[in-house]
């Protein structure tokens, strides 16, 4: 009968490895982490993944840029509403995200503080991951009535951004006065003050959005 942690089980896939890493994380914490613990998971000998990934360094790169997709692809995926002329105004997709980034934070707080309370700077300029993080502002900058104020909106939208990135950290922390019962009206403070100012440059949907709304509604079953 085979050793299951046999040096001789090989994977197709090295995503299998990386996927298992992020299960770790989401699980342990990443304080947690490392190559054996991965191996165990996996049912192989540490010195398995070394035929994949010659450290941890390594190993942990891949992680991150596949916990980095995975988390930005699943909240991408609640966000389309805001640009297929649905009648949501573009604009409103980041308070959007702020919320999805609040429910992140609230459902697995080991991911959310593997990737936005850890140094991980090396691993941030992968291209998937950037392409990923800018997704929301390119699709909303193709909604822009005068293209002359993509590089205006673009500062006001990062300013938003690690505003909403602050008020999350601070809510994790537990740090007063920011607390999950007004973090909205944070959140449409800081859109009111950033990003309205914007909305005469976008279709008439911006006019009349209800900011209660969202991608899906409020009395649906899958909720």
């Amino acid at each position: 009968m085979k050793n299951p942690m046999s040096r001789e089980r090989f994977f197709d896939d090295p995503g299998v490895i990386t996927e298992e890493a992020f299960n770790l994380i989401a699980e342990a914490g990443y304080e947690n982490f490392s190559i054996r613990k991965v191996a165990s998971r996996l049912g192989v000998s540490p010195m398995t993944l070394y035929n994949y990934f010659p450290n941890l360094e390594a190993l942990l790169k891949a992680t991150v840029v596949y916990a980095f997709n995975h988390v930005l692809m699943t909240m991408q995926a609640e966000l389309g509403c805001y640009f297929d002329h649905s009648g949501k105004c573009p604009l409103r997709v980041f308070p959007a995200i702020g919320y999805q980034l609040l429910d992140l934070m609230q459902r697995q707080p080991n991911v959310y503080k593997f990737l936005f309370m850890t140094d991980l700077k090396p691993f941030y300029n992968d291209k998937t991951i950037l392409n990923r993080y800018e997704f929301a502002f390119r699709k909303t900058a193709e909604h822009l009535l005068d293209p002359s104020k993509e590089q205006e909106l673009h500062q006001h939208v990062y300013l938003f951004e690690v505003l909403i990135n602050a008020l999350v950290r601070s809510i994790f922390m537990k740090r007063a006065p920011v607390n999950e019962e007004n973090f909205r009206l944070y959140v449409e403070l800081a859109y009111d003050r950033l990003l309205k100012p914007f909305e005469p440059y976008f279709r008439g949907e911006c006019k009349h959005e209800d900011r209660s709304a969202n991608c899906v509604p409020q009395d649906d079953p899958s909720q």
